[in-house]
């Protein structure tokens, strides 16, 4: 029986036990199965460069978002001190919170962020698949943001199809 991804709350994150169906967006049909054997929370701090006013950074892998072998991250907030819009990818060519009409994607700026409140996100990341992120300078002043990351990071092993199991996309829908 498939376990809903909305019947979790994603700040709640997994349970030890839960089992979990994975496929990675360039090979969604692939998939593979999990169980989450422990679990610990993420609180990442990261202080950027500074940003020129009215400038643009290049895409950048945030490496310290890139989990060992048989761990699974779960990010479900990225807060932003500094006036900055963030454009996430995952995998390195797919924008996220995007659409088929608005290849650039989303962003989160430092009102749509934010811990208490803001917008909710659930992405996955698997070893050798971190997200990269572009900042964008949107004041006519430097700019030296810092970024927030919570979420939780698990610790999984394979297992065979399990009769309930909640489905996870890692990295968003290929366009």
């Amino acid at each position: 029986m498939i376990k809903i991804p909305s019947q979790y709350d994603v700040e709640l994150g997994f349970a030890i036990n839960d089992k979990i169906e994975m496929a990675l967006s360039g090979s969604p049909e692939v998939k593979k199965y999990y169980q989450i054997t422990q679990r610990d929370q993420i609180f990442l701090p990261e202080n950027q460069e500074a940003i020129a006013a009215g400038a643009t950074d290049t895409f950048s892998e945030i490496t310290n978002l890139n989990p060992p072998t048989n761990q699974l991250y779960q990010i479900y907030k990225i807060m932003i001190d500094g006036n900055v819009e963030l454009y996430l990818k995952q995998p390195a060519a797919t924008n996220r919170w995007g659409t088929q009409r608005t290849p650039q994607g989303g962003y989160l700026t430092d009102r749509t962020s934010g811990l208490l409140g803001g917008q909710k996100l659930n992405i996955y990341i698997t070893m050798d698949n971190p997200p990269s992120i572009q900042l964008v300078n949107i004041t006519r002043v430097e700019v030296t943001p810092r970024l927030f990351y919570f979420g939780w990071r698990y610790s999984i092993k394979e297992i065979s199809k399990p009769a309930t199991y909640t489905p996870i996309l890692v990295g968003g829908l290929a366009q």
